[in-house]
């Protein structure tokens, strides 16, 4: 299977994503769930997972942290330094395997995080820690196997580098409908006409190419 980056430059990733968490969660009081969300449909999700190096080798977790606030416009005067910690957290653990996760099946961190939610990923913290990545990237790329893969709206979407809060404005369908089409919570071949044709005329398509139909596995590429 072909990766998006290096292997050289995993190392690093890893640490970067798992500062982020340890510091978006335990220094800035965030709550994980919602900085995941946010990542996933951010442009720096995308630099990362492509291990851009100015994203995974040129930036701290606390920089990543800065970088994702003013992607979205939130204020980021005044951020508390990091903590020292004696220990890695749980949450450190999750950004860190998360980033090899994301590298060695080579799937987007929305796929990932749609697959395994953020919630779910930390509870996995014991007794997967004491584990090798190889064998949690193992475990979710079973769980990758089990569900369905991305929706004809988020390859349209992603196909143009448009987020869903991008996509959302510009359609004028709200950002919450976006996602829950592309979760599958929301059923897009019932949706109302009109959306789905402003939808088509932003993703540049035929209101066709956004409905479902059945999908097969989601190949991964498998994981020794």
């Amino acid at each position: 299977m072909t990766r998006a980056y290096d292997e050289a430059y995993v190392p690093d990733a890893m640490q970067s994503l798992g500062e982020f968490f340890d510091y978006a969660v335990n220094d800035h009081g965030a709550e994980g769930d919602e900085i995941a969300d946010l990542f996933c449909m951010s442009a720096l999700a995308q630099s990362f997972g492509r291990g851009e190096p100015w994203a995974v080798v040129g930036l701290c977790g606390c920089e990543l942290f800065v970088r994702l606030s003013r992607e979205f416009g939130y204020d980021v005067d005044g951020l508390v330094e990091p903590g020292v910690r004696m220990e890695k957290t749980p949450e450190y653990w999750l950004g860190w395997v998360a980033a090899y996760v994301q590298w060695r099946l080579g799937v987007s961190f929305d796929t990932l995080f749609s697959a395994v939610p953020y919630d779910e990923f930390l509870a996995l913290y014991t007794p997967w820690h004491e584990s090798s990545e190889e064998r949690v990237a193992a475990l979710v790329a079973e769980r990758l196997r089990s569900v369905k893969g991305e929706t004809r709206l988020a390859k349209m979407r992603k196909r143009l580098g448009l987020s869903q809060r991008e996509l959302a404005y510009r359609a004028g369908v709200s950002l919450r409908s976006i996602q829950m089409y592309e979760q599958r919570n929301k059923d897009i071949n019932r949706a109302q006409v009109g959306s789905v044709a402003e939808l088509a005329r932003v993703l540049h398509c035929c209101i066709e190419d956004l409905l479902e139909v059945d999908v097969g596995q989601l190949d991964n590429g498998g994981c020794a």
